[in-house]
């Protein structure tokens, strides 16, 4: 039974559901909100975790936010929903919220027992020309029925009721909001482009026909950035948003990662404590 929850002296309601030892926590994407995760997490079989979902600032329910919206500002309200779990979790981020769970998990090591990137935006930034973050920046400008087209062209798979929902939640985001956020991960966080800080298993998913994260874009400038701990996996049929097209393929991913996850904590508990 879902419930939700304030997280302390912030405007931040998170929604948990399931019972376990362990956290999954479900970061969305650029103009999403916390229930473009729900399809995929109701397929979901990993007993040990609940499930955690909550809006980002300027996005869903938290729309009128105040920012600033960097990724730093976004990396602290995760920070934030994950000390109020207070329990070993895994970060699952779609898109922008690559690089944001990411920076969470390298600060949070004691917990953070993975991290599942989903078509991940590249910490050092896509880097687009002018004329092309321009069209992103000014999403925040559109009604409903273009922003449904444009999300119908970038996840044709997805239900059609799903892509009416979040046209109208991404209506809601304030021009400034759109256009500040599209610039964050246009340009990259500082630093971004090097190492990854953050040393446990990761997976990385990215939809076959995705034409945003391309093969060549995951394999450079996020893949090569973590340690032989990452696994790639490719969603068949599936575009930018392969956990509404093909949710259950991704859930059957998310699960198995779990599973792994959690059978190398307690194999490091258990030599802790021998």
């Amino acid at each position: 039974m879902a419930s939700s929850e304030p997280v302390p002296n912030s405007d931040i309601v998170l929604r948990r559901d399931g019972t376990g030892e362990y956290a999954a926590v479900f970061s969305h994407g650029f103009l999403d909100d916390q229930y473009v995760w729900s399809t995929m997490i109701d397929q979901l079989t990993a007993s040990d975790f609940e499930t955690v979902t909550f809006d980002l600032p300027g996005f869903g329910e938290r729309a009128e936010a105040c920012g600033p919206y960097t990724y730093d500002r976004f990396a602290a309200d995760v920070a934030a929903v994950v000390d109020t779990v207070g329990k070993p979790f895994v970060l699952v981020g779609h898109s922008m919220s690559g690089p944001i769970v990411e920076l969470v998990a390298a600060s949070r090591p004691d917990n953070a027992i993975g991290l599942v990137l989903l078509a991940p935006a590249p910490m050092g930034g896509f880097g687009l020309p002018d004329e092309v973050i321009e069209q992103l920046r000014s999403l925040g400008q559109l009604a409903n029925p273009e922003l449904e087209a444009v999300r119908q062209q970038l996840a044709p798979e997805a239900p059609e009721a799903e892509l009416k929902r979040l046209a109208r939640v991404g209506a809601k985001s304030r021009p400034d909001v759109v256009r500040a956020v599209a610039d964050m991960f246009n340009n990259g966080y500082p630093g971004g482009a090097g190492a990854s800080a953050f040393e446990g298993p990761v997976l990385l998913l990215r939809g076959e026909s995705d034409e945003t994260v391309t093969h060549e874009l995951l394999a450079s400038a996020v893949t090569a950035r973590f340690g032989p701990e990452a696994t790639v996996s490719e969603i068949d049929g599936a575009h930018h948003w392969s956990h509404l097209e093909r949710s259950a393929a991704v859930a059957a991913e998310i699960d198995r990662f779990l599973a792994s996850t959690t059978a190398a904590a307690a194999g490091v508990a258990s030599v802790a404590s021998a």
